[in-house]
């Protein structure tokens, strides 16, 4: 379930070497005078964690997803499909194949900026480097950078840390771990420099001295308000988060030259993501732990950034200690609706996580399933997993309350699309969902989630055999057991 120790972070890591190992060295093979030609064997789809899905807000359609380990994803929306944008990377560079985020440029749709690096500990020696693209991904410059990043590290899911300034996109924010801070480019990603105006330090560790869990997490997510700027001149308000439990969202009015902490705001929790509504809410998930795993309780804020009010509108709020063990993870704002939201419990693993939606600006919320009469529950979903049918990892006959196959764990990654306020994808530990008559729930009907997945092959192979009958090759694969033609 894409549970993340530091002896399985270096287990996966060992057998993704292994993996692009065996594939650089088959590129090029050819036996008996016969040239093979060597593509991705298509599982059915993810098989690992999505952090990440980045939709871009000017133009239909292009959505990126990123990955832990294996790679960034751009959707094909003529082939219903993801294209990988990483295939090019090979053995000797495979910490570049975890992502730690993804920027989307709002002015020019063909910019695309990948922040890569797999490990920020003993596990690897390169550092983290920024991908830049001006064809959505068909091919990358690098720029290296001075220290590493964390695609694969604790509060993975927590984001976005790389951004673009909406109205002079040649401006990009970086927030980074291991008490780095926070870095700026200004010339579309090509060089970067530290902003020595932010002093604020997110020293959260999941687990202090330990190689994989004490490293710490750093500024997690940064947010520009449009309304102040215009188009080819700095915005001006700006909102960054770090990784602490104490003040941990901070605001400058001057582009940058001096930071706050935001008044009235919680203390207590880590934040996860933040979104601004188009009327001037910046909503805030939090938790209290980074995840993508842990967190046993959380609340949801928003910040009324007209009059400095802070409200909390948590469905289940942290003061509920009967009922909130999960805390929160995914936020997603519709665009076209700005009092319409949705957030994800982050670690809700029994029965099922919970995605929670609001079309109030989260004064009440419904929850995708209720309980009734225990173990009985209704639900507002469907769920088709014909497109890989795996998901059930062989629980068939399931015993309520826990349903097979599940909605997902580690629900970190949930997004509304800007064009289509019926449209949903959110990630799990081990594929993509997603739904296209999202607003069926505000009827009272049924939305129907699928996999949404195809194309994504982002799982640790760790063996392959070919037998000298029946099926021609079988794999072992880390968190999801193996496949078969």
């Amino acid at each position: 379930m894409d549970q993340e120790t530091a002896t399985t972070g270096a287990v996966r890591r060992a057998a993704l070497v292994v993996m692009l190992t065996l594939a650089a060295s088959l590129s090029s093979v050819s036996a008996f005078g016969q040239t093979y030609t060597w593509h991705n064997a298509a599982t059915g789809g993810g098989g690992g964690f999505i952090p990440g899905i980045i939709f871009n807000p000017t133009q239909r359609n292009l959505i990126y997803i990123r990955t832990d380990i294996g790679g960034a994803y751009r959707w094909d929306a003529v082939n219903h499909r993801w294209i990988p944008l990483m295939d090019w990377v090979g053995f000797d560079d495979w910490n570049t194949l975890g992502v730690e985020s993804i920027a989307t440029d709002p002015v020019d749709p063909n910019r695309l900026y990948v922040a890569a690096g797999t490990y920020t500990n003993f596990f690897t020696s390169s550092n983290g480097a920024i991908l830049r693209s001006t064809d959505q991904g068909n091919t990358f410059q690098r720029t290296d950078l001075p220290f590493k990043l964390g695609g694969n590290m604790p509060g993975r899911s927590m984001g976005e840390r790389l951004v673009i300034d909406p109205n002079l996109d040649s401006t990009l924010l970086l927030g980074t771990r291991s008490g780095n801070g926070l870095w700026k480019s200004t010339d579309f990603g090509a060089t970067w420099s530290k902003v020595a105006s932010f002093t604020a330090q997110g020293n959260y560790v999941q687990l202090a001295g330990d190689a994989y869990l004490g490293d710490p997490d750093g500024v997690v997510w940064e947010v520009f308000d449009p309304r102040t700027g215009t188009p080819g001149h700095a915005t001006q308000t700006m909102y960054v988060a770090v990784a602490t439990l104490g003040a941990s969202v901070y605001r400058t009015t001057d582009g940058g030259a001096t930071w706050t902490a935001v008044p009235g705001q919680p203390t207590g929790f880590l934040p996860h993501h933040g979104v601004l509504s188009s009327d001037g809410f910046l909503y805030i998930t939090y938790n209290n732990n980074a995840g993508p795993y842990d967190g046993t309780s959380g609340d949801v804020w928003k910040l009324n950034t007209a009059t400095g009010a802070w409200t909390r509108i948590s469905p289940v709020p942290s003061t509920d200690t009967a009922n909130d063990y999960f805390g929160y993870g995914g936020l997603a704002v519709d665009a076209s609706h700005p009092q319409t939201i949705m957030v994800s419990a982050l670690n809700s693993w029994w029965p099922d996580t919970i995605i929670f939606r609001s079309t109030d600006g989260g004064a009440s919320w419904t929850r995708i399933w209720d309980w009734a009469s225990y173990p009985n529950r209704t639900l507002r979903y469907t769920l088709d997993v014909t497109l890989a049918p795996w998901l059930n990892f062989g629980v068939t006959n399931p015993v309520p309350p826990v349903p097979s196959p599940k909605l997902g764990w580690m629900v970190g990654a949930l997004a509304i699309d800007p064009f289509n306020s019926d449209r949903m994808l959110y990630g799990t530990g081990a594929t993509l969902y997603g739904a296209d008559n999202l607003t069926a729930w505000d009827r009272g009907t049924t939305i129907n989630i699928t996999v949404q997945a195809q194309g994504i092959e982002e799982a640790a192979v760790t063996d392959l055999i070919s037998p000298p009958s029946g099926a021609h090759l079988y794999s072992a694969l880390f968190d999801i057991s193996g496949f078969r033609p």
